[in-house]
Protein backbone atom coordinates (compact mmCIF):
# COMPACT_ATOMS: atom_id res chain seq x y z
CA UNK A 1 0.00 0.00 0.00
CA UNK A 2 1.11 3.54 -0.64
CA UNK A 3 2.33 5.38 2.42
CA UNK A 4 0.78 8.82 2.69
CA UNK A 5 3.11 11.77 3.27
CA UNK A 6 2.30 15.37 3.97
CA UNK A 7 5.60 17.26 4.09
CA UNK A 8 5.60 20.94 4.93
CA UNK A 9 6.64 23.33 2.15
CA UNK A 10 8.62 26.54 2.60
CA UNK A 11 7.12 29.62 0.98
CA UNK A 12 10.53 30.49 -0.52
CA UNK A 13 10.53 27.18 -2.44
CA UNK A 14 7.23 27.87 -4.22
CA UNK A 15 7.29 29.25 -7.78
CA UNK A 16 6.97 33.01 -8.01
CA UNK A 17 4.26 34.76 -10.03
CA UNK A 18 7.01 36.81 -11.68
CA UNK A 19 8.34 33.59 -13.25
CA UNK A 20 5.26 33.30 -15.47
CA UNK A 21 5.77 34.56 -19.02
CA UNK A 22 2.45 36.32 -19.57
CA UNK A 23 1.16 36.59 -23.13
CA UNK A 24 -0.46 39.92 -23.99
CA UNK A 25 -4.03 39.94 -25.23
CA UNK A 26 -4.86 41.18 -28.75
CA UNK A 27 -4.48 45.00 -28.87
CA UNK A 28 -7.87 45.30 -30.60
CA UNK A 29 -9.31 44.66 -27.14
CA UNK A 30 -8.41 48.26 -26.20
CA UNK A 31 -10.30 49.69 -29.18
CA UNK A 32 -13.29 47.39 -28.65
CA UNK A 33 -13.57 48.28 -24.97
CA UNK A 34 -13.09 52.00 -25.65
CA UNK A 35 -15.86 51.88 -28.27
CA UNK A 36 -18.16 49.98 -25.88
CA UNK A 37 -17.43 52.44 -23.07
CA UNK A 38 -17.91 55.37 -25.46
CA UNK A 39 -21.39 54.12 -26.35
CA UNK A 40 -22.25 53.72 -22.65
CA UNK A 41 -20.65 57.11 -21.94
CA UNK A 42 -22.70 58.89 -24.59
CA UNK A 43 -25.91 57.45 -23.17
CA UNK A 44 -24.88 58.60 -19.69
CA UNK A 45 -23.84 62.00 -21.03
CA UNK A 46 -27.28 62.56 -22.55
CA UNK A 47 -28.95 61.79 -19.22
CA UNK A 48 -26.47 63.93 -17.28
CA UNK A 49 -26.83 66.81 -19.77
CA UNK A 50 -30.63 66.79 -19.61
CA UNK A 51 -30.65 66.77 -15.80
CA UNK A 52 -27.83 69.34 -15.66
CA UNK A 53 -29.60 71.70 -18.07
CA UNK A 54 -32.84 71.38 -16.11
CA UNK A 55 -30.94 72.38 -12.97
CA UNK A 56 -29.15 75.23 -14.79
CA UNK A 57 -32.36 76.83 -16.07
CA UNK A 58 -33.96 76.77 -12.64
CA UNK A 59 -34.28 79.98 -10.63
CA UNK A 60 -32.53 78.59 -7.55
CA UNK A 61 -28.79 79.26 -7.17
CA UNK A 62 -28.27 75.96 -5.34
CA UNK A 63 -29.84 73.98 -8.19
CA UNK A 64 -27.69 75.87 -10.72
CA UNK A 65 -24.60 75.02 -8.69
CA UNK A 66 -25.67 71.36 -8.49
CA UNK A 67 -26.20 71.39 -12.28
CA UNK A 68 -22.66 72.68 -12.92
CA UNK A 69 -21.11 70.24 -10.43
CA UNK A 70 -23.14 67.37 -11.91
CA UNK A 71 -22.02 68.20 -15.46
CA UNK A 72 -18.36 68.39 -14.37
CA UNK A 73 -18.53 65.09 -12.49
CA UNK A 74 -20.37 63.46 -15.41
CA UNK A 75 -17.77 64.63 -17.93
CA UNK A 76 -14.94 63.42 -15.68
CA UNK A 77 -16.65 60.05 -15.32
CA UNK A 78 -17.03 59.69 -19.08
CA UNK A 79 -13.36 60.59 -19.68
CA UNK A 80 -12.33 57.94 -17.11
CA UNK A 81 -14.75 55.41 -18.63
CA UNK A 82 -13.33 55.88 -22.12
CA UNK A 83 -9.67 55.85 -21.02
CA UNK A 84 -10.07 52.87 -18.64
CA UNK A 85 -9.34 50.12 -21.23
CA UNK A 86 -5.96 51.69 -22.03
CA UNK A 87 -5.10 51.84 -18.31
CA UNK A 88 -6.15 48.23 -17.70
CA UNK A 89 -4.64 46.61 -20.82
CA UNK A 90 -1.05 46.25 -19.52
CA UNK A 91 -2.44 44.25 -16.59
CA UNK A 92 -4.23 41.69 -18.81
CA UNK A 93 -2.63 38.49 -19.96
CA UNK A 94 -2.69 34.71 -20.04
CA UNK A 95 -0.21 31.87 -19.77
CA UNK A 96 -0.85 28.54 -21.45
CA UNK A 97 1.20 25.96 -19.59
CA UNK A 98 1.59 22.19 -19.69
CA UNK A 99 -1.01 21.41 -17.01
CA UNK A 100 -3.14 24.57 -16.83
CA UNK A 101 -4.04 27.97 -18.21
CA UNK A 102 -3.63 31.07 -16.06
CA UNK A 103 -5.08 34.53 -16.56
CA UNK A 104 -4.62 37.92 -14.97
CA UNK A 105 -6.48 41.20 -15.27
CA UNK A 106 -7.44 44.25 -13.28
CA UNK A 107 -6.09 47.74 -12.82
CA UNK A 108 -7.38 48.65 -9.35
CA UNK A 109 -8.27 45.17 -8.10
CA UNK A 110 -5.88 42.56 -9.47
CA UNK A 111 -7.31 39.16 -10.45
CA UNK A 112 -5.24 36.01 -11.02
CA UNK A 113 -6.80 32.62 -11.74
CA UNK A 114 -5.58 29.25 -12.91
CA UNK A 115 -7.70 26.51 -14.47
CA UNK A 116 -5.98 23.11 -14.21
CA UNK A 117 -6.73 20.92 -17.21
CA UNK A 118 -7.54 18.01 -14.88
CA UNK A 119 -10.63 19.96 -13.68
CA UNK A 120 -11.85 21.23 -17.07
CA UNK A 121 -15.24 19.90 -18.15
CA UNK A 122 -15.93 22.03 -21.21
CA UNK A 123 -14.32 24.83 -23.23
CA UNK A 124 -16.22 27.29 -25.43
CA UNK A 125 -15.41 30.26 -27.65
CA UNK A 126 -17.89 33.13 -27.81
CA UNK A 127 -18.10 36.39 -29.75
CA UNK A 128 -20.35 39.39 -29.25
CA UNK A 129 -21.19 41.95 -31.92
CA UNK A 130 -18.23 44.20 -31.10
CA UNK A 131 -15.95 41.14 -30.84
CA UNK A 132 -16.86 40.12 -34.39
CA UNK A 133 -16.18 43.66 -35.63
CA UNK A 134 -12.61 43.50 -34.27
CA UNK A 135 -11.89 39.78 -34.83
CA UNK A 136 -11.85 39.02 -31.10
CA UNK A 137 -13.23 36.17 -29.03
CA UNK A 138 -13.70 35.14 -25.41
CA UNK A 139 -12.48 31.75 -24.23
CA UNK A 140 -14.80 30.25 -21.61
CA UNK A 141 -13.38 27.44 -19.50
CA UNK A 142 -15.89 25.44 -17.46
CA UNK A 143 -14.63 23.63 -14.38
CA UNK A 144 -16.63 22.16 -11.52
CA UNK A 145 -19.06 24.95 -10.62
CA UNK A 146 -16.96 27.79 -12.12
CA UNK A 147 -16.70 29.45 -15.52
CA UNK A 148 -13.49 31.35 -16.27
CA UNK A 149 -13.78 33.82 -19.13
CA UNK A 150 -10.64 35.14 -20.79
CA UNK A 151 -11.45 38.07 -23.08
CA UNK A 152 -9.35 39.50 -25.86
CA UNK A 153 -8.05 36.61 -27.94
CA UNK A 154 -7.77 36.89 -31.69
CA UNK A 155 -10.55 34.54 -32.86
CA UNK A 156 -8.14 32.06 -34.51
CA UNK A 157 -5.98 31.89 -31.37
CA UNK A 158 -9.05 31.29 -29.20
CA UNK A 159 -10.09 28.29 -31.31
CA UNK A 160 -6.52 26.90 -31.36
CA UNK A 161 -6.20 27.23 -27.57
CA UNK A 162 -9.62 25.62 -27.12
CA UNK A 163 -8.53 22.62 -29.19
CA UNK A 164 -5.23 22.38 -27.29
CA UNK A 165 -7.01 22.41 -23.92
CA UNK A 166 -9.49 19.74 -25.04
CA UNK A 167 -6.62 17.53 -26.28
CA UNK A 168 -4.75 17.95 -22.96
CA UNK A 169 -7.94 17.16 -21.00
CA UNK A 170 -8.39 13.96 -23.02
CA UNK A 171 -4.74 12.96 -22.44
CA UNK A 172 -5.00 13.61 -18.69
CA UNK A 173 -8.27 11.67 -18.47
CA UNK A 174 -6.74 8.73 -20.35
CA UNK A 175 -3.69 8.72 -18.03
CA UNK A 176 -6.01 8.76 -15.01
CA UNK A 177 -8.00 5.79 -16.31
CA UNK A 178 -4.82 3.81 -17.05
CA UNK A 179 -3.44 4.63 -13.58
CA UNK A 180 -6.72 3.56 -11.96
CA UNK A 181 -6.74 0.30 -13.90
CA UNK A 182 -3.12 -0.36 -12.84
CA UNK A 183 -3.97 0.23 -9.20
CA UNK A 184 -7.06 -1.98 -9.47
CA UNK A 185 -4.95 -4.84 -10.92
CA UNK A 186 -2.47 -4.52 -8.04
CA UNK A 187 -5.23 -4.51 -5.42
CA UNK A 188 -7.37 -7.24 -7.03
CA UNK A 189 -5.16 -9.58 -9.09
CA UNK A 190 -7.02 -11.79 -11.53
CA UNK A 191 -7.55 -15.35 -10.32
CA UNK A 192 -5.65 -17.84 -12.42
Amino acid sequence: MNEHTNDQLAIEDLPSIEEIDWVEMDRNLIVRDMLRNCIVGILNLVIIAVVGILFLISNTALLKLLGVVGLCIGCGFIILLISWPRLEFPHRGYALREMDIAQKHGFVTRYLATAPFSRVQHVAVSQGVLDRMFGLATLQIYTAGVVSSIKGFHVDNAHAIREHILERVAEINLMSVEEFEGQAEQMYPANE
